[in-house]
């Protein structure tokens, strides 16, 4: 019984971190990548639509992205996304694409950008927490309907706070990571 009520810890907070790792992608270190425009969306066709729904993206070069829309026509819109996507990008078309050159970070906006994982990395931390919370209430309420035994309930805490910590780890180990991409010139 108390491993059934441990057992979604693991997939939640799973769950925690692999959002994390994703929303971490938008974050820009100086060398181009396609994730960069993520979270542009395009006014196409009377609605709303992610870049990567209208438009092929691609890093031609480390420092570039290159965007090629798959109606021609909607090249402007596209333009015109990217600039208010306030990402810090200029891009300059030839008639057919999008070329978006990849300014290089100043140590200013490195440490800013440094600033920024470490909040997001708070979030995915109290994302976690707050399934070990859940979890653990889950336990002490089996305890008290006389589901499970007290010793039940300490080893499900127990079992909670390595699963917790296990997750933490690899937060910081994917911070830790992302900083040094950040930091490296």
């Amino acid at each position: 019984m108390i491993q059934d009520l441990v057992k979604p810890a693991h997939t939640k907070m799973e769950a925690a971190l692999h959002h994390f790792t994703e929303e971490l992608k938008t974050v820009r270190t100086g060398r181009a990548n396609a994730a960069m425009l993520d979270t542009v969306m395009v006014s196409a066709y009377a609605s709303m639509l992610p870049l990567r729904q209208v438009a092929t993206i691609t890093t031609p070069e480390p420092s570039q992205l290159s965007v090629q829309p798959f109606d021609a026509g909607l090249l402007p819109d596209i333009r015109k996304a990217i600039v208010d996507a306030e990402l810090g990008f200029n891009p300059s078309d030839d008639g057919r694409t999008l070329r978006i050159v990849i300014p290089p970070l100043t140590a200013e906006r490195r440490e800013e950008l440094v600033k920024k994982v470490g909040k997001m990395a708070e979030t995915a931390r109290i994302a976690v927490r707050n399934v070990r919370g859940e979890i653990w209430e889950s336990i002490q309420e089996a305890q008290k309907e006389g589901e499970i035994s007290e010793d039940n309930r300490d080893w499900g805490r127990t079992e909670i706070d390595t699963i917790t910590a296990e997750f933490n780890k690899k937060i910081e180990e994917v911070v830790k990571e992302k900083e040094t991409e950040i930091r490296t010139v």
